[in-house]
């Protein structure tokens, strides 16, 4: 049976899990590292939260969330995706609430909240105590971070139990469990504190020089299963998702990079389809698929072994295109191939490429995770 192990963050790294429970073989033994930065949006606010009135560090629990229900076995998948994933709109306080309550404001049928009682009743019970409203935050998010608070506040009891009640047919792992902030320094020195502002609202005035974790990060180590997921692993698969928030995110966690320059396993990129720029931002601006190899392997200080990437060009009408370019993953950027010139710098490298065509013809810049998971299984 083949290990893989993934690591990265955001969608991407949750709809590759989807794509290979759904399409991929079953000697598969699938281990998936998540990012833990992520502090934005109704997440950090809800960390805050945490901070403020429990005085507790809540490790964010968005990317976990999507990658634990996509690799379910449950009979019931379907229904905790739509249920986990659903924002509740009512504006009722927290703690007014038990995890039973949040799944019937989202109108939960009776006979699947009667099913997952028969796992364990108690845990339907628990409370929040926390006074801000529950209104525009996820049932995922607020019920992973009530069992955090009633399982005696250890994060692993509540993945353990959410591996159980999903029945997860592998392991999903953060990266760390303790603050993850990042800092990006620019090449003209400037600083941009949290991935939110790096990933969405800063104003670059150049590309981004370095990556680091926060002073109140410093100590941020990996998560106790990280280290054996990796040395066990056959291939470590990293991508695809925004250079700097979700994947170099991980390799400055504490002991990462060191477990993956010196594992045996083959380590695998994929490319992303687009980039993205700004009139303002720098993040990847004018970055080649050679640029984006050359930073990951900076960071992980060894050289990557196989890298696949997309080759489909799609014939954009007038409306697709603008429609394409506007979109909040693109950004006003543009489809990346792999040039002559970096497929002979790959080959002068001793990196094995591979394109194909693994676009996705609704969305236009998505990958098409059933092609994929068709390269990675003729890779591997």
């Amino acid at each position: 049976m083949k290990k893989i192990v993934t690591i990265w963050g955001g969608n991407g790294q949750s709809n590759l899990l989807d794509a290979l429970y759904q399409y991929g073989s079953e000697e598969l033994e699938i281990s998936s590292i998540v990012s833990m930065s992520d502090d934005g949006r109704t997440t950090g606010e809800l960390m805050r939260k945490f901070k403020d009135e429990l005085w507790l560090h809540l490790p964010p629990p968005g990317d976990l969330r999507r990658c634990l229900f996509m690799m379910s076995g449950s009979p019931r998948r379907d229904e905790f995706q739509q249920y986990l994933e659903t924002v509740i709109e009512q504006d009722i306080a927290i703690e007014a609430l038990s995890i039973s309550q949040y799944f019937s404001l989202v109108w939960a049928t009776d006979m699947f909240l009667s099913d997952i009682s028969q796992l364990d009743n108690m845990f339907l019970q628990f409370r929040l105590p926390l006074s801000s409203s529950i209104k525009w935050h996820k049932v995922g998010n607020m019920l992973m971070a009530n069992l955090y608070y009633n399982l005696d506040q250890d994060y692993n009891k509540m993945l353990e139990f959410m591996h159980k009640i999903l029945d997860v047919k592998g392991h999903i792992i953060p990266v760390t469990t303790k603050k993850a902030y990042i800092k990006a320094i620019l090449w003209n020195g400037e600083v941009i504190e949290t991935q939110d502002r790096i990933s969405d609202f800063a104003s670059y005035t150049s590309g981004i020089a370095d990556l680091e974790l926060m002073e109140d990060s410093k100590d941020a180590g990996w998560h106790k299963d990280v280290f054996q997921a990796i040395k066990r692993a056959d291939y470590v698969v990293i991508a695809p998702g925004d250079l700097f928030t979700s994947i170099i995110s991980n390799f400055v966690i504490g002991g990462v990079k060191e477990v993956i320059r010196d594992t045996d396993a083959k380590i695998i990129y994929i490319g992303n389809t687009t980039n993205k720029w700004w009139a303002t931002s720098w993040e990847t601006r004018g970055l080649t698929h050679l640029d984006f190899i050359n930073k990951i392997e900076r960071f992980l200080g060894r050289r990557i072994d196989i890298f696949v990437c997309n080759n489909e060009k799609l014939e954009l009408s007038p409306q697709d295109r603008e429609k394409f370019k506007s979109h909040i993953s693109i950004k006003w950027w543009d489809f990346l191939y792999l040039s002559e010139g970096e497929k002979a710098e790959l080959k002068r490298r001793k990196i094995h490429y591979i394109e194909s065509d693994m676009l996705d013809n609704i969305s236009m810049y998505k990958h098409d995770t059933k092609k994929l998971v068709e390269v990675l299984e003729r890779v591997m």
